[in-house]
């Protein structure tokens, strides 16, 4: 038998020998982070453990966050943005998809349309009310031609039943 203290395997040390589980050796070891684990002999010597479940963690988040901006406001005003044009099931999507109104193709891609939003007026610090996206063309695509960030009046006078953008019938 072979005595693995003080040895690392990924980010665990070995402390001592914790004993037996089913005929084989367990080793308390210390992770990287701080975590004390057993650990199966086996398991540490081919590798099948080298975290105390951290590395598992840190991998996954990495793998599922693709541009960090998950938690930001503008994040949300991006996937409302194609939940209503997109999603049939969104209450708004009446207004938006349904009447033909989509998000341009470069703009599924959250961080092209966060450059896009920076570049171009996005205020993270102003109050919600103060900085929103507004079609310039009420019928026209959410796509950077067509967008501006403006506050909730100018939004406001920019609607389909505005009478500023009311056709005339003669």
């Amino acid at each position: 038998m072979h005595d693995y203290t003080n040895q690392r395997f990924g980010r665990l040390v070995v402390i001592e020998r914790n004993g037996s589980k089913n005929n084989r050796v367990v080793w308390k070891c210390k992770c990287d982070c701080g975590n004390v684990v057993d650990v199966v002999s086996q398991d540490l010597t081919r590798g099948h453990t080298q975290s105390c479940g951290c590395l598992f963690s840190e991998t996954l988040t990495k793998r599922l966050t693709k541009h960090g901006g998950t938690h930001d406001r503008l994040y949300v005003v991006w996937q409302d943005m194609k939940k209503r044009c997109e999603n049939p099931n969104n209450k708004s999507y009446k207004y938006y998809g349904a009447r033909g109104v989509k998000v341009c193709k470069e703009w599924h891609d959250y961080s092209v349309f966060k450059e896009w939003a920076y570049n171009n007026g996005y205020n993270d610090k102003a109050k919600r009310s103060d900085c929103t996206i507004d079609r310039i063309n009420v019928n026209g695509d959410y796509e950077p031609s067509n967008c501006r960030w403006v506050n909730m009046k100018v939004q406001n006078s920019n609607k389909r039943n505005s009478k500023q953008n009311c056709e005339v019938e003669e």
